[in-house]
């Protein structure tokens, strides 16, 4: 408690996050270039308008958010979270205002876990941007993990694994879904189906790093 704190990506003392691994971030697709051509930052699905990483999932933020994920580091979620407004405002200048949605874990994981990594995400997210966060989803059955499998697989693995809360209020029309990373989209694509089906009429997501 006494020592001053780490820099999740190398490891210096000083910050949660220091200035030199922030910056080394590398977003996942150029600015300039976004929405105009090819671009890896950028994602649509079926029942997904759009979805959009802030950085690929590489180098210091590839071991922040294992940290995050993985070690219990949930003070971690706020530095991320400020290294990543800048691209959730581009996305929210597009979109207008609407609330967040954080993708939801399984209970058994959360209580391995203490959080969800995309809830504290998603709050320390809307905490900046003024937007609410509201707590739709639910993972009612426990998946294997994902990341060794293709796209097919990912989806046959996440069929019927979310459901709306049976205590959520009434349905947004328009939500943007928040997770940490997104590789194939399988997992906001099957949260965007349950809510299409529960009314909403656009459903968008916004990821922390995209791994490709």
């Amino acid at each position: 408690m006494l020592l001053p704190p780490a820099c999740a990506g190398c490891g210096s003392a000083g910050a949660l996050l220091c200035a030199t691994c922030a910056g080394s971030f590398r977003p996942a697709s150029l600015p300039a270039a976004r929405f105009v051509s090819a671009d890896p930052a950028i994602a649509i699905g079926q029942d997904l308008c759009l979805a959009l990483a802030a950085f690929t999932f590489e180098g210091p933020i590839r071991t922040a958010l294992a940290r995050l994920k993985y070690e219990g580091a949930s003070q971690l979620a706020r530095p991320l979270s400020e290294a990543a407004i800048p691209t959730l405002t581009v996305l929210l200048e597009i979109t207008g205002a609407m609330p967040l949605v954080p993708v939801p874990v399984h209970r058994e994981r959360l209580r391995e876990r203490g959080y969800n990594q995309a809830e504290l995400i998603a709050r320390a997210l809307g905490s900046m941007a003024g937007a609410p966060v509201l707590d739709l989803l639910e993972r009612v059955r426990p998946t294997t993990k994902q990341h060794r499998l293709d796209r097919a697989a990912r989806l046959a693995n996440l069929r019927a694994a979310f459901a709306m809360r049976s205590d959520r209020r009434p349905t947004p029309v328009t939500v943007i879904l928040v997770d940490d990373i997104v590789t194939t989209t399988a997992t906001v694509e099957a949260c965007a189906s349950v809510l299409r089906s529960a009314g909403s009429r656009e459903v968008y997501a916004f990821a922390l790093a995209r791994e490709t």
